[in-house]
Order: C-alpha cells, then sequence, then structure tokens
C-alpha cells in the first residue's frame, strides 16, 4: 500500500507552534514568512509552503488562506497536488506527503545522502521526482512509500532547482550554482528518471525553472536566458531577449501564450507567438516583494508567491494582477491606540505617512483626521498623545486623540531618535548631536540642554521629570540625571574589559533598572545606574527595546525576537519568534492587557494577557509556596487550613498545563514534585470548593 510507515510529525509541530505563539500576528497576511513555491491542482484549491516550514491552504482561489502547519525553523522549498486531496512537500532533507488534503501529513523517507531537497515533481499518484543540491536526482513508483536515488555527487558544486517531465518518460532537471553567474546544468531523461543525459547548451548560465508543453516542447529559464527544445531535450535553442533579467518562473497556457516571472522588477513579460517575442510587459503591483514561483489551476489563471507572503493573482493570462496578500506593502515605525481597536501607526523613519486602524491592527488606511503630517514618531501614555513631523512640529492631544494641537519643536539637524512626556507638561526629546530638548509646559517652550562632548542619544527613559538615563551609541555610554539634565553621572555595560553596546533601558523603581545591548547581553543595575552587572544572555540585536508593565512582567524586543519575564527579570521565557525579512521595529501597551508590536514588511502583531497567567493579582495569591525558588519541591498552603484542595495544576510561561493532579482532596495544605520541571517561572493553580488561588514561582 501507499503508505509511509513513519508517523505524522506535521500536527504535533503544528500544537506546539501554536502553544508557544502568545502574539497573535495580525497584518500581513495571511503570513509575513516568504513563500517558495505554490500549487492550484483546480482554480479553487491551492497550497502554498515557505519559510518556517508554513503550510498555507485555499478553497476559493485564493482569497482567503489558513495556516495548516507552521514552526519556528526549517524550510519547505517546493509543494505539488496531484489533485485536492494528494500532495507532497519537500524542503531541506524532508519529504511530506497527505491524502487529506493537508489535515495531516506523514514524514516519507529520503535516502540517507547529503543534500537539500528543491523541487518536486508527479506526473500521476505513483510516479514522481525530487531534485536538489549536489546533482540529487530521487525518483518513486509507489507515491513516495520508497524513493530511490538515480544520481547524486556530494562534491559537486552544482545543483538542481527545478524538475518536470512532459509525460511518464520524457523530463528534464535544470539548475546550476549558487551564483548567478555561475555554469548552468541540464539534464535530460527519456526513461521515466532511470537515465539522466547532460544536454547543457554552451555558455548556459544558472537555470531556475524547466516547464513542459508537451512531451516534446520544454522552456528552461534562468539568469538572462531563455532556452527552448521541440525535439523531447536533445536540442535546445536559446531565444534572445535583449536585457538581462533574472526569471525565476516560467509557463505556458498553451502553445503560443505564455508568462515570465520577473525577479526583482515587479513584472511579468508575456508571449503570444509561442516564444518568439517577449516584448509585451505587465506590471504585477507587489512593490519590493520578491515573487519566487507561479501555479495555474485554470485556463488564464496563475497564483504566484512570494517574499514577505506575498501573493498575487492573474485570471487573463497575465496581462491585469490582482493582489491577494494584505499589508505586505507598508513598514511600521511607531504605534499606539486610543483604545482596543482604534490605533495609528507611522510608516517611516523620516517621510513615512501616518495610518489608522479601526479594527485592532488588522486593516490599516492612511490617516485623514490628524493634520500636520508626515509623522515619524508616536508616543502616548495615559491619554496624553504627542506626534513629530519631519517640519519641526508637534501634533499633541490631552483628550486620547479627540482633538489635536499644533506645537513648534526646535530644529534638529536630522530627527529625534526617542521621544519621553511623563504627563502632558513634563517631557523630553533626544538625537544626534548632542541633542536632548527638555519641556515643563506641554511642549509650548523647550529647553536646550547643553553638552560639551559630542554624543549620538539612541534612546532615554525617565521616571519623574528629574530622575532619567540617556544612552550614547558613540561612546557606548549611560548618562544618568538627578536634576533634570543639570548634571550628569556615567556608566559603562562592561565584562571582562569589553564594553558593550547599550540599546534600550527601562528602570522599575529609582534603584531598580536593565540595559540591552547590541551583542544580545542583558545587564541588571540595583543602585540606579552607578554599577551594572550581566543578568541574561537574550541573543544578539541590531536595535532592541525593553518595556516593564510593573516590578515582575516586563518584555523584550529584539529584531525578530520576542521574550518575556514574570519574575522581574530574573528569568526570561521566549514568547514569539517572528523569522521575516526585516524587524520589529516598536511596541506599545494599552491598559497593561493589550499590546501591539509593529515592524517592517508590515509586521503587526496583538498580545492579550493570559487569563490565569498574566493576570495574576494580589487578591489571588494570597498562598504561602515555599521554597520560591523551588528545585526538588514546593509546599502549598491555604490560608484557612481546613479547607479543602480539589485540584492543583502548574502551568509554564505559555500557559500550558505541565503539571495536573485532580485527586488531591486534603485539607488546607501539599507538596508538588516540581523535578521533573526545567528551569524558569511557572504558575500553579490550587482550586477549592469556594475559589481558585494563582501564584507565580521559579524552578532553579
Amino acid at each position: 500500500m501507499k503508505k509511509s510507515l513513519l508517523i505524522s510529525v506535521f500536527a504535533f509541530l503544528t500544537i506546539w507552534a501554536t502553544a508557544q505563539n502568545d502574539w497573535q500576528q495580525l497584518s500581513p497576511t495571511p503570513t509575513i514568512k516568504t513563500l517558495n513555491s505554490v500549487s492550484f491542482p483546480t482554480a479553487l484549491d491551492g497550497w502554498a509552503v515557505g519559510n518556517t516550514e508554513v503550510v498555507l491552504h485555499t478553497s476559493d482561489g485564493g482569497i482567503n488562506w489558513d495556516t495548516r502547519h507552521e514552526s519556528n525553523g526549517g524550510l519547505l522549498s517546493s509543494v505539488f497536488f496531484i489533485d485536492t486531496l494528494e500532495g507532497w512537500t519537500v524542503g531541506w532533507s524532508k519529504i511530506y506527503h497527505t491524502t487529506d488534503g493537508g489535515e495531516s501529513w506523514e514524514t516519507q523517507v529520503k535516502p540517507s545522502w547529503p543534500g537539500d531537497l528543491n523541487d518536486v515533481f508527479f506526473i500521476n499518484h505513483d510516479t514522481g521526482w525530487i531534485v536538489g543540491y549536489y546533482k540529487i536526482i530521487l525518483r518513486t513508483t509507489d507515491g513516495g512509500a520508497h524513493w530511490n536515488r538515480i544520481i547524486s555527487d556530494s562534491h559537486h558544486e552544482q545543483h538542481f532547482f527545478s524538475v518536470c517531465f512532459g509525460d511518464s518518460l520524457n523530463g528534464c532537471a535544470v539548475g546550476g550554482d549558487l551564483s548567478s553567474e555561475s555554469p548552468g546544468l541540464l539534464m535530460v531523461t527519456n526513461d521515466g528518471g532511470l537515465t539522466w543525459a547532460d544536454k547543457t547548451p554552451p555558455n548556459a548560465k544558472s537555470f531556475q525553472k524547466v516547464t513542459y508543453i508537451n512531451a516534446d516542447t520544454a522552456w528552461v529559464s534562468g539568469n538572462g536566458q531563455l532556452f527552448e527544445t521541440v525535439d523531447g531535450g536533445n536540442t535546445w535553442t536559446e531565444h534572445d531577449l535583449v536585457v538581462y533579467e533574472k526569471y525565476n518562473d516560467i509557463h505556458f497556457f498553451d502553445d503560443q501564450r505564455g508568462v515570465l516571472l520577473v525577479e526583482g522588477y515587479d513584472k511579468v513579460r508575456l508571449t503570444f507567438d509561442g516564444g518568439e517575442t517577449w516584448d509585451s510587459v505587465a506590471q504585477i503591483g507587489m512593490g519590493n516583494a520578491r515573487l519566487t514561483s507561479f501555479s495555474s489551476g485554470a485556463d488564464n489563471q496563475l497564483v504566484s508567491v512570494g517574499s514577505t507572503g506575498a501573493i498575487t493573482k492573474t485570471i487573463d493570462g497575465g496581462i491585469t494582477w490582482k493582489q491577494l496578500s494584505k499589508g505586505q506593502g507598508l513598514s511600521f515605525y511607531s504605534l499606539g491606540f486610543f483604545n482596543n481597536l482604534e490605533g495609528i501607526a507611522t510608516t517611516g523613519f523620516w517621510q513615512g505617512d501616518l495610518m489608522r486602524t479601526h479594527d485592532g491592527g488588522y486593516t490599516w488606511a492612511e490617516d485623514t483626521l490628524i493634520e500636520n503630517g508626515s509623522f515619524y514618531k508616536v508616543f502616548a501614555e495615559d491619554g496624553n498623545w504627542f506626534l513629530l513631523n519631519n517640519s519641526s512640529q508637534m501634533m499633541k492631544s490631552v483628550d486620547n486623540g479627540d482633538s489635536w494641537t499644533l506645537l513648534d519643536v526646535p530644529d534638529t539637524l536630522s530627527f529625534y531618535n526617542d521621544i519621553r512626556f511623563l504627563d502632558q507638561d513634563n517631557g523630553y526629546m533626544c538625537g544626534n548631536y548632542s541633542v536632548l530638548e527638555k519641556t515643563n509646559d506641554g511642549g509650548a517652550t523647550w529647553q536646550q540642554i547643553n553638552f560639551t562632548d559630542d554624543y549620538n542619544f539612541w534612546s532615554m527613559f525617565f521616571l519623574d521629570k528629574n530622575l532619567g538615563w540617556l544612552i550614547d551609541i558613540n561612546s557606548k555610554t549611560i548618562l544618568r540625571t538627578r536634576s533634570g539634565g543639570n548634571d550628569w553621572y556615567y556608566s559603562q555595560l562592561t565584562e571582562d574589559g569589553y564594553v558593550f553596546d547599550p540599546q534600550a533601558i527601562s528602570f522599575i523603581n529609582a534603584d531598580t533598572g536593565y540595559a540591552s545591548t547590541k551583542e544580545g547581553v542583558l545587564f541588571k543595575t540595583i543602585d540606579g545606574g552607578n554599577s551594572w552587572q550581566e543578568s541574561f544572555v537574550l541573543g544578539g540585536s541590531f536595535q532592541s527595546k525593553l518595556y516593564f508593565i510593573n516590578s515582575e512582567e516586563g518584555w523584550y524586543f529584539g529584531d525578530s525576537r520576542v521574550l518575556h519575564t514574570l519574575d522581574g527579570g530574573e528569568t526570561w521565557v521566549d514568547s514569539q519568534i517572528f523569522i521575516m525579512s526585516g524587524t520589529i521595529t516598536n511596541y506599545f501597551f494599552f491598559n497593561n492587557g493589550y499590546g501591539w508590536l509593529c515592524g517592517s514588511n508590515g509586521l503587526i502583531a496583538l498580545h492579550e494577557s493570559h487569563v490565569g497567567i498574566g493576570e495574576v493579582d494580589e487578591n489571588r495569591t494570597a498562598l504561602h509556596l515555599y521554597p520560591n525558588p523551588a528545585a526538588e519541591y514546593i509546599r502549598v498552603e491555604l490560608p484557612n487550613s481546613s479547607e479543602k484542595i480539589n485540584s492543583v495544576e502548574i502551568y509554564n510561561m505559555m500557559g500550558q498545563v505541565v503539571l495536573h493532579s485532580s485527586s488531591v482532596n486534603i485539607n488546607g495544605d501539599t507538596n508538588i514534585d516540581v523535578s521533573s520541571l526545567s528551569k524558569g517561572t511557572y504558575v500553579v493553580k490550587v482550586t477549592t470548593s469556594t475559589k481558585e488561588w494563582l501564584a507565580k514561582f521559579i524552578v532553579r
């Protein structure tokens, strides 16, 4: 029978990834992950795969997509469905197979041989081929239950990127080196893939794609070149397109009409005369997105996918295109929310637009209500809003955006890197060239604080109008003031003589604070910044930000990584990994229950605190827990020793139950064995007949 003997791994990975993800991506849709391949066996049913092993499915021609699988790592490079139920996807050294339309996937055995897998193609339900690095070609005649290695060369510097068959006997595999100017590789089979002959044309460069019109006629596209065969691959004729472009994919609707996918130019080339000329050009309208491949499920239809989740479609043979994905063209720089639905965001460091959302961040449109743009910085706190534009002006609102006042701010040679208001009157702005401006009348007037040295102030943090800290990235120095800028004290983040690059700073109180670094090391101070000690290794980040909701709960945002602490920074847990072409640029928290982050390529994500995890409050934490931190066990004692404990559950920071007992039924107290738990922060929930008790503890 045509079934893999290995169990499915996709279902487990999907559950695991979902459980870890307490940030919900709102934009872009359907994904921000680069899509490498798409397959439409019909006009309506389609699948797309890409980075982080994302698998998307549509049943309405691409209008709506659902995520069937995603992980924090890995890559899927190709997908092929023979009909609406059975398909294969490959990537790196993995082969997955489904017979129920992607509801479940099973792993198929790849022959033990080095080399990642790049492309998969099936001529029917039984017979298929996979090609990959180091000239590997795999063949199956039983739907993938067994894959046989036909050729490969682990020492070869050329690789196969694409495979296609015109019928069960005639096929072609193409590729080259990773460099676009490297020699091409083109091999042909006329016996179903049992033997292959090298038919690479002279002076051919690396090829990206091969497609068949019929058993005799095939086309190969690549780096500035286009070749055709009409004799089953024995001879190839080059078609001169005059201009040099890289062609990622090629498709023919019939023997006359074809489409070439041009990389990096947001366009396709069309032919209406069987490939003799390709002068007709159609714009796709996807901006900077790099489109990688397309698939046709019906006459005149093509769906193309690419970087940052870009998806576009034509239904008239490539002449006009409609974007199916949403949000990829935006790059958010800062944001704020008036409530859990209404928010604004800037889309540039200097010349960006002001955008507005009415649905909590799912969709955005240019704001037409607030005048005097274009704005590049948003700061909001307790209903007070401040927007900076690139004309040395500020828009201010003290009624949560109902009305706005225009204010002038001092000119600067570049722009302000950071802005912070403590209330509607007292605020600071900092920037390059030792710029630090202070106001105590809500921005009506500004006082420049002078420095004798040349500083580049990147970020700052003020607890009140007198006590604050500045980060100078030129000298890798943290400056502290206790007098609103009249005097300054200096410190650096050092370890064994090495001076770290500070990136962001946040203080819980006048004594306790944290500083993140470019190197990914978190430092802590308990004396207001006089001295700093290494606290935690977070992972390297070009730019990072820190935010503490209260003395216990805090967030770290670094490039494409988010970490969360619930014990005042003692331990940090991965909250969500965003693998993407870009970075997280900013965050905003509303009433401490809702949090948003934004970034390049249209990234908007929402966090809502876990009930019972992020909302542990004083009136529910009267449990007595000891020892805390714990190692082998932790003892739980209720305030009322006569009250019976019905159940005990322990949650990790992702909201998952890691220990559970429903048959405790004892009075007042109990010991819980936690020796099997990994180091980190946990929440214990004790249920009695009258209420639920919650408390946090640490396993060391």
